[in-house]
This record gives C-alpha cells, structure tokens and sequence, in this order.
C-alpha cells in the first residue's frame, strides 16, 4: 500500500507566514513606520471669528463718499465740458439750415455767416441760396447741390439779387423744362426721369438740371409721354 498523503493545514501555514513576515518588518523597522501611518491626524481647529462686532465695509459709492480732490476735479472738468459741447450740439442743430435737395443740415463754412458762425438764428446762412420771390426752405440749396445739379456757383446766386429757386421758375412759366430735380420734387410731378449726377457728367452736362431737360425737350418733341409717370 502506498503512503497516505497528509494534505498541509493552510490556516497554520497562513499564522506561520505572518509571525514570519511581522519578524522581517521589525528587523527592518517598518513596524513604527506602519504605526505612524495608521495614526488618525488630529483635526485643524478653526478659530471662529465673531463679525458682529467688527465695522462693516461699504464701498465709497454706496456710502455717498467724495471720491479724491484731484479725480473730483478730473470728472468735474469733463462734465463741464460735455454738458458745453452738448449745448453747442444743440444749438448749432437749431440755426442749421437743411437743403432742399439733398435734406441734409449743414453749416456753412463762410467766414462772414453770422448764422453759422455766430449761432445767430435772425441771420441767414450765407452758404445757402434764397429765393427772391418765395423765400422758403423750396430755394435753400448748399453749394454741392447747386453747382452739381443746376450747374450755378453760390457766389453768382448770392450777388443776383432776383435769383428764383427751380419751383418758382417752373410755377411762374419762366422755363418750362427748368425745374426742381430733387427726387421727391419729381415724384410728386410724376416725372420718371433718372437723376444721377456721375451720368450728367459723364455725358457732357453741364448739371442734372441741364440733362433732364434736354431729355424733357427730346420727349415731348417725339411725342413720349413715358417721363410722366
């Protein structure tokens, strides 16, 4: 008969390998290592701080402070100013003069406008036609407009005394073919020309005026009523 295998005790070769392996650590020291690290650290003790008694902060803003001399006056010189410059704004948008061609308010660049340079509103604008028989905003046109659509120079109309606005011209029979370009003028007539000044131009016009009514002229000679809406 063969020799019965004895089968090992686990649970005394497991007690063996740990008083083996507890002797290896403390000949190398780890015991008091281990122990160290298995320490809990003690909990860091806040000091509560007690703010009921310590001054609250406000900001200087909240608290309606001044803020330094030297800012103070900073910001008061700015304001100054700005409220300055709004003023002049405003009145210089009331002594303006718009033209009635291209309905922009301008303010001349005359030396001697009293209107513009002044701010005096009784005073025309020298950088403005008039008209000498309706003297309305129909006859107020800037220099741009009346040299570019009507071919005239400002200097010219402001020494002509009896000069007379393109409504006035075309209302008194003067010129039958001479009338106010601007597009809501010929809207109202139902006149479908082109106002276009590059065009006017380009072809040797001496003004839009000047093209549209030699337009005019050749459309009514040919019998084409299409320019009338």
């Amino acid at each position: 008969m063969g020799r019965l295998k004895v089968k090992p005790n686990y649970e005394e070769l497991r007690n063996a390998r740990i008083l083996e392996n507890q002797a290896r650590f403390a000949s190398l020291g780890l015991q008091n290592i281990l122990g160290e690290l298995r320490t809990k650290p003690e909990k860091r003790k806040h000091n509560k701080v007690d703010y009921s008694s310590a001054p609250l902060r406000r900001s200087n803003r909240l608290k309606g402070d001044s803020a330094p001399s030297s800012k103070k006056g900073d910001d008061g010189i700015k304001e100054s100013l700005n409220q300055e410059a709004l003023v002049q704004r405003s009145n210089r948008l009331r002594v303006g003069v718009c033209c009635h061609s291209c309905m922009e308010k301008k303010f001349c660049d005359e030396e001697d406008c009293k209107r513009c340079g002044d701010l005096d509103m009784d005073q025309p604008c020298l950088g403005m036609t008039d008209c000498s028989i309706c003297h309305s905003s129909n006859g107020f046109l800037c220099r741009e407009c009346l040299k570019n659509r009507y071919g005239e120079e400002l200097e010219e109309v402001r020494a002509n005394k009896e000069w007379i606005c393109p409504h006035c011209t075309e209302e008194k029979g003067i010129n039958p073919y001479w009338f106010c370009n601007r597009l809501l003028c010929l809207k109202k007539r139902n006149i479908a020309l082109t106002v276009n000044t590059f065009k006017a131009r380009k072809m040797g016009y001496k003004s839009v005026a000047h093209m549209l009514m030699d337009q005019l002229q050749g459309a009514v000679k040919g019998g084409d009523d299409k320019l009338f809406g």
